[in-house]
């Protein structure tokens, strides 16, 4: 049975290849008629629906696989590295079109002479259309964008989110009326469904706020909105690049600046997501430096700055290469900006801007053992974070050769950067270390395998003494046979170690001091004669 939910996206795909495809040209009507064949032979396979795109395989010649973008069929890819639209991906979109059996009715509409833009309802498809509109072929005005926005917005989502649980299903009816809006042009649709986006981010700000819901309530019913609108903010700003913008689109982006400066402040409970979308908006599309002169200089002005708006003059700063006052201003804020300042670690690294980003790393690896001591009961995220920190800065040191840095990252991370700083510290042969690190966590020689145990034999033998001693120590406080005789296997091998390094008499000493201070222990004295370590004593 076809879901009600893959109708819309089929009918927007359906439409797209309608108005892409033209059925004059005969390149394009042997690719329809070479992916119809493909389809009805059942060579088409493994087709899966997922977040609004289509995945499938096909088997022609050489088998190839085929990912269609339901949203924006341009983008969609094929292994076949056909330029444009392919003979698979028809055949993948010809299945997906046969679940719903209308495969015939739109061959047909695609071939009609003269053909108008399809209308969706001749598929019979439109068992949502008392949510949907038809396309507007108006010239892009912003404010009848808004408007829609609002207007759909308003009745789809804020009259039923009186029980939170509503709001989730009618957030998705209400962006699937919103895509089926978007201008057809491929950069005027990007940006419509940028603002979009943008838009109805604050409108969920303003939402959660009217309806005074807590961060718990968010949390439980549609805290994933937020994220999902910032991926579709963060997607479209990527595919934007793509395109050089006409000069119309300066006058949508001078409004766009209001709607981004106001999310700063509504809602504190989203902050992070509001100043990460802030940014990226700054960053990759407001890009006219008077722009961000008028921007810092307004929130100067601000007497009692909120955190948020702290974040955005720091981030300002960063963008007019005031790096100074940027760095004054993370340091004044402690703690608190340390996950904040991961976005501008990538953005230098991204633009290889080493001599810039390296007093920025000073000032981020300091507090990073702090900031993490405040999130200690939370052990994944720090486990999580620590990772993400340190590959954030790893760029720089290796671009610049400065493995201290990294090195004093790793310190200020630790315990949770255990693994990879072992890591670091073995790779680099920097063993004397490596045992420190490895004493300061409590760990003995059981922790390492043969391989690292034969490397540290050949590097300097006098290492592993202290690793045995804690080990041996260990396996005797636990007080089991078992673990008795581990401690004699061990006490055996440190006496090959004191033997080898000629030190005998100090392993005599240690088993003396050892022997007395477990005479009452009959299990480990009777361990230690059966392995022959007793007449040690005399």
């Amino acid at each position: 049975m076809f879901l009600d939910k893959y109708i819309e996206p089929l009918n927007y795909c359906a439409e797209n290849f309608m108005q892409i495809l033209d059925a004059n040209n005969p390149n394009t009507q042997k690719a329809v008629e070479k992916g119809l064949l493909l389809y009805r032979q059942g060579f088409v396979s493994q087709v899966k629906i997922d977040n609004e795109k289509v995945t499938g395989a096909v088997q022609d010649v050489t088998p190839v696989k085929v990912i269609l973008d339901l949203n924006f069929i341009q983008t969609s890819s094929c292994t076949c590295y056909t330029e444009g639209i392919c003979r698979h991906q028809l055949a993948v979109f010809f299945y997906f079109l046969g679940l719903a059996g209308k495969v015939s009715t739109w061959i047909a509409d695609w071939r009609k002479p003269n053909k108008k833009p399809l209308e969706l309802k001749n598929l019979k498809l439109m068992r949502a259309s008392d949510l949907l509109q038809d396309n507007e072929t108006n010239e892009p005005d912003y404010t009848e964008w808004i408007t829609s926005f609002n207007e759909s917005f308003d009745s789809l989502i804020a009259a039923k989110s009186q029980k939170p649980h509503n709001i989730t299903e009618m957030y998705y009816i209400y962006n699937r009326k919103l895509k089926s809006n978007a201008p057809f042009q491929n950069e005027w649709k990007l940006l419509y469904l940028l603002v979009g986006n943008v838009y109805t981010f604050k409108k969920f700000l303003l939402l959660s706020k009217t309806l005074n819901h807590s961060a718990t309530t968010i949390n439980r019913y549609y805290r994933h909105i937020y994220h999902d609108l910032l991926t579709g903010i963060e997607e479209n700003i990527y595919k934007l690049a793509n395109f050089t913008f006409p000069f119309s689109f300066d006058q949508f982006l001078e409004r766009l600046k209001g709607e981004c400066s106001d999310i700063l402040v509504i809602n504190p409970i989203i902050k992070f997501e509001s100043i990460q979308i802030y940014r990226m908006l700054w960053t990759n599309l407001l890009t006219k430096k008077q722009w961000q002169l008028d921007e810092a200089a307004r929130l100067s002005a601000i007497s009692s700055s909120s955190f948020a708006e702290k974040i955005a003059i720091i981030h300002l700063g960063i963008l007019l290469k005031e790096d100074q006052k940027a760095i004054d201003h993370i340091r004044s804020l402690k703690t608190t900006i340390i996950p904040y300042m991961i976005y501008w670690m990538d953005y230098f690294n991204s633009r290889k801007a080493w001599n810039r980003l390296e007093p920025y790393i000073m000032s981020y690896i300091h507090p990073l053992k702090d900031y993490l001591s405040i999130e200690y009961d939370d052990i994944d995220y720090c486990h999580e974070f620590s990772i993400i920190a340190i590959k954030s800065i790893a760029p720089f040191c290796e671009a610049k050769n400065r493995s201290d840095l990294l090195e004093k990252a790793y310190i200020q991370t630790l315990p949770f950067s255990f693994r990879h700083y072992e890591a670091f510290l073995y790779e680099n042969a920097l063993f004397d270390k490596w045992i420190d690190l490895f004493t300061y966590m409590g760990m003995g020689i059981d922790e390492l395998d043969k391989y690292q145990i034969k490397k540290l034999q050949e590097y300097d033998q006098s290492l592993l003494l202290s690793l045995y001693h804690r080990s041996i120590q260990e396996h005797i406080d636990l007080k089991t046979r078992e673990h008795y005789r581990i401690a004699v296997r061990q006490i055996k091998k440190l006496r090959t170690l004191y033997k080898k390094l000629k030190k005998s008499n100090d392993f005599e000493r240690f088993l003396i001091l050892t022997l007395e201070r477990t005479k009452r222990l009959r299990a480990f004295h009777e361990e230690c004669r059966k392995g022959k370590l007793i007449h040690a004593e005399n």
